[in-house]
C-alpha cells in the first residue's frame, strides 16, 4: 500500500496586490462550506434548500511585524474593512489555496480582527475566519 503525502500551501495577496505564501506561518488552513439551509413545506412533503456559505480558517502563531507577517496582513484588511465600510473592495484578500494538485482561489474578506496576545505559557497561537462572498474557483494543475 502506497503512502500518499499531501501538501498545502496557502497565498495570500496584500492590499497592494503583493502575493506572499504564508503556509509556514500556520497550522490550519481550511476552505468550507457551511451552508444555510432552510425547509419549504409543501402539501407533499418538505423540500430542503441549501445556500452555500463559504468560509476560510486560518490559524497559526502571531507573527506581528515578521517579514510577510499573516497577523498584519489579516488585521490590516480588517481596518481597511471598517475604515471603508461603503467602499467596494474594501478589507478584500485574494487566495489560492493548493492542496496536493488541486487548488481553490477567490476572495476573503476579515469578519473580525485577528486575536492579539494571549494568556501566559501560551505560544500565543490565533485562529481566525474570514467569509468568502462567492463561490472559489477549482483547477488543478497539471
Amino acid at each position: 500500500m502506497a503512502v500518499l503525502i499531501k501538501t498545502l500551501t496557502l497565498s495570500l495577496s496584500d492590499a497592494a496586490g503583493v502575493v506572499q505564501q504564508v503556509e509556514c506561518q500556520l497550522d490550519e488552513a481550511t476552505l468550507r462550506d457551511t451552508p444555510t439551509t432552510e425547509d419549504i413545506v409543501v402539501f407533499c412533503g418538505t423540500e430542503t434548500t441549501a445556500t452555500p456559505k463559504y468560509e476560510l480558517v486560518i490559524g497559526g502563531f502571531q507573527d506581528w511585524s515578521s517579514v510577510n507577517a499573516v497577523t498584519d496582513l489579516l488585521h490590516l484588511a480588517y481596518i481597511d474593512l471598517v475604515d471603508n465600510p461603503t467602499v467596494v473592495g474594501s478589507g478584500e484578500i485574494d487566495f489560492v489555496l493548493q492542496v496536493g494538485q488541486a487548488t481553490r482561489t477567490g476572495i476573503a474578506k476579515p469578519i473580525s480582527d485577528v486575536p492579539f496576545g494571549g494568556t501566559a505559557g501560551s505560544p500565543l497561537k490565533f485562529s481566525t475566519t474570514l467569509s468568502v462572498p462567492t463561490r472559489p474557483t477549482d483547477a488543478v494543475i497539471p
